[in-house]
This record gives C-alpha cells, sequence and structure tokens, in this order.
C-alpha cells in the first residue's frame, strides 16, 4: 500500500513539475542584407506550425506574403530587386506566438543617412510611448496607423520629441504602425520594443 500511495504521489510531484514548466522562448529571427537588394531571413529555432513572411510598403499595404512549413532551423534568401526604391517591413510571425519579429528595410542610395533616432516603448497594454530625436534640425513627419488606416498625423520640428499615445479603442496594439519620415521622403515604421 505505502509503495502505490508513494508511487501516485512521485507521479503527481512530477506533473506538477512538468505543467508548470516555463514555455520557451521564441526562436530567435534576423534579417541580413547580403547584396544590393537582397537579404537573408534566419529562423534559428524549430517551427511550431508554419511560418508567415509578410513585406510591407510605406503605407502598411502587405506587397508580399510566403508561408514557409518547415519543421527545422531554416534560411530563406528574398531578392528585393523589382521593389521600388523606399522604406519597407518585414515582418514574421509563427501560429504559435504570433508577431516574432520586424525589421526595416530600405532601398535607395547608399549615400542616404538616417537624420532623426526613434522608439517606440509598449507601457502598457493600450499606450505606447513615441521618443524621437531629431539629428539635422530639419522638419520630420510622425504618421500613426490602425490596421493601415491613418489616425494620427504631425509635423515634428523640435530637436527632441517625445509623447504617450493611448489606443482605448483599438482591439491590439500589433494593429497599430508608427512611420517617421523626413522631407526626402527617407523614413521607417517603428515597432514598439
Amino acid at each position: 500500500m505505502r509503495l502505490i500511495i508513494a508511487t501516485v504521489l512521485a507521479f503527481t510531484i512530477s506533473t506538477a513539475v512538468f505543467a508548470t514548466a516555463p514555455v520557451e522562448n521564441p526562436p530567435v529571427v534576423t534579417l541580413e542584407k547580403i547584396g544590393e537588394k537582397r537579404f537573408q531571413l534566419k529562423y534559428l529555432g524549430i517551427p511550431e506550425g508554419k511560418v508567415t513572411v509578410a513585406i510591407k510598403d510605406e503605407t502598411n499595404r502587405i506587397i508580399f506574403r510566403d508561408v514557409i512549413d518547415s519543421d527545422k532551423v531554416f534560411f530563406k534568401n528574398y531578392d528585393l530587386n523589382r521593389l521600388d526604391l523606399g522604406a519597407y517591413q518585414v515582418e514574421v510571425f509563427n501560429t504559435e506566438s504570433g508577431k516574432l519579429s520586424d525589421f526595416d528595410v530600405f532601398l535607395g542610395p547608399k549615400s542616404v543617412e538616417k537624420t532623426y533616432f526613434a522608439k517606440v516603448t509598449k507601457l502598457d497594454e493600450q499606450t505606447l510611448a513615441v521618443i524621437l530625436k531629431n539629428l539635422d534640425g530639419s522638419e520630420k513627419y510622425l504618421e500613426i496607423f490602425d490596421k493601415g488606416q491613418l489616425v494620427y498625423e504631425a509635423p515634428i520640428t523640435d530637436e527632441a520629441f517625445g509623447r504617450k499615445f493611448s489606443f482605448e479603442n483599438v482591439a491590439s496594439l500589433n494593429d497599430i504602425s508608427i512611420k517617421v519620415s523626413d522631407k526626402s521622403g527617407f523614413g521607417n515604421f517603428l515597432s514598439a520594443r
């Protein structure tokens, strides 16, 4: 009888430990430039389900979608030679974790330098903080989109800009995209960190 109770107790403890084990960290995803307009996506983890790669243009419209069904670590090359010059965003999702990474890609002359530093921080489930440092003193332009629809726009003329944005009527902050550009049109979509 004692042996049966000890066995049941040991099984219960091992099951409880297994049930409370932390979920693995999401896989590391990188995007490296390997040519003039060529990039390599590295998915450094074992995918659980399909992985989706979406490329968005400056208006936050998806212009290319790639669904990858793999059961091992993979590298995938993307040739963007057919795209116009400008800023693009590459987003990577999987079925288990949702959005894993997003990368800003600029296709243009090599001499173009960034004229600002910007950062977006998620403060809670409804609030984002935007910080912008104007590096050259020229006017910048801030645009915020909800599912591709413009919901906020403003010129930024000061040397530094910081503001909290509360999105009470938005289902998820993943639907929000923030773009900063300068008068030459050079800009990027920003993601919350």
